[in-house]
């Protein structure tokens, strides 16, 4: 940071601090003004879900709100003419001294800060005198336009990236709805199967080890990997840091998973799935997780996973197999139970193909997500202490 430019931001800007208004004042149908909390951030400028008839704390259109309760704290976003809730501070530059854009690339710096600062406090809370009393480097206000309009365009590159990633991910579901519609009551009509009838063997569903059948200070720092739900949830593109012993994998080979299973989270994300990868080794499952080891010749997995994570009808039978616990979670009996369609395997492999396909777009388009991601990351630092 330039040390000449360095000001406290509370010298050249306010806060003001969101409170609630009453709740039978607030609705979801346009009356009054609208009312911004904590979900209502988005990428960029919040929301517009909710709105209130009787607004008692107000942002303006040039102020950056702040996130500064509960585990959203440090979020930030342009704001609107807006209410705002006692989760959301409004930050107002004093025009003649600090620009709005430059004041919220600076805060996109300190949300990691003011966040590990929160946490000391009840709730995790970013007080007024918390955002006061940043640093922030402060040249002329047409060198901040000038550094703030670099950033703008960096982000907006990257923001073009995370739109094109999610056109991808809707991709997949529109090509398998033209192809197989939505379960049971699609526009074509397919045969069902129970899932255990996909299976060669009536062991290739079952759940992960018991907790007595594998304890914590059995984990070992490599050997045979052992996967979860964080994993799984991740589409197994995150590695595990869990290993069990050669020995421990033989004791527990009735819950190794093998390039092809389809593993399913059964607590927490309950039904969600991913296939494990085929360049992978043998693994060994946790025992939050279920596998399903299907037949190949009957069906093909990512279809059917594809297929778990996209058909109304297949969500409708997971929640009916998975309430009615103290903690929910799925029941393997009931599992092997649950219908699904089953076009002909040359229809569901075509179908994979184009899904493999996508998924090696997506993957290089990750990739330079996380390229620009760090230049931009390069280009913040250079900003805020003087060298851009």
């Amino acid at each position: 940071m330039n040390r000449h430019w360095a000001v406290k931001l509370g010298d050249v800007s306010s806060s003001v601090m969101g409170q609630a208004p009453p709740g039978a004042s607030c609705n979801s149908e346009g009356r009054g003004t609208i009312f911004v909390k904590a979900g209502e951030f988005s990428d960029r400028e919040p929301l517009t879900r909710e709105w209130t008839t009787k607004p008692l704390k107000m942002a303006r259109k040039g102020d950056v709100l702040v996130c500064v309760v509960g585990a959203t704290a440090g979020k930030i976003n342009l704001a609107i003419d807006c209410a705002i809730g006692r989760s959301v501070a409004a930050i107002r530059p004093e025009p003649a001294k600090l620009d709005t854009s430059y004041l919220h690339h600076f805060l996109a710096t300190q949300v990691l800060s003011l966040r590990a600062r929160s946490q000391g406090l009840a709730q995790g809370v970013i007080t007024k005198d918390m955002i006061a009393e940043l640093e922030i480097s402060l040249p002329p206000l047409d060198e901040q336009r000038r550094i703030a309009a670099i950033l703008d365009k960096a982000d907006a590159l990257r923001q073009k990236r995370k739109r094109a990633i999610a056109l991808l991910d809707s991709l997949t579901q529109s090509i398998f709805l033209e192809m197989f519609g939505d379960g049971i009551h699609g526009p074509r009509k397919f045969p069902l199967s129970r899932l255990q009838d996909l299976c060669a063997e009536s062991d290739d569903i079952r759940c992960g080890p018991f907790g007595t059948q594998l304890n914590r200070n059995e984990f070992t720092e490599d050997g045979i990997p052992l996967w979860g739900i964080k994993q799984v949830n991740a589409g197994f593109k995150i590695p595990t840091v869990e290993y069990v012993s050669n020995n421990k994998a033989r004791q527990l080979s009735n819950y190794d998973l093998r390039p092809g299973d389809l593993v399913m989270t059964r607590k927490g994300t309950i039904g969600n799935c991913a296939v494990y990868p085929n360049d992978f080794p043998a693994g060994i499952m946790h025992s939050d997780l279920l596998r399903i080891r299907l037949n190949p010749v009957i069906c093909d997995p990512l279809f059917l996973t594809c297929q778990l994570h996209l058909s109304r009808d297949v969500e409708q039978q997971i929640k009916l197999i998975s309430g009615g616990a103290i903690m929910a979670g799925i029941n393997v009996g009931k599992l092997k139970q649950l219908r699904v369609i089953l076009p002909d395997i040359s229809l569901q492999q075509e179908f994979a193909r184009v899904v493999f396909t996508i998924e090696g777009i997506r993957s290089s388009f990750v990739m330079g997500l996380k390229e620009l991601n760090d230049n931009f990351a390069s280009l913040q630092h250079r900003a805020f202490s003087g060298q851009l």
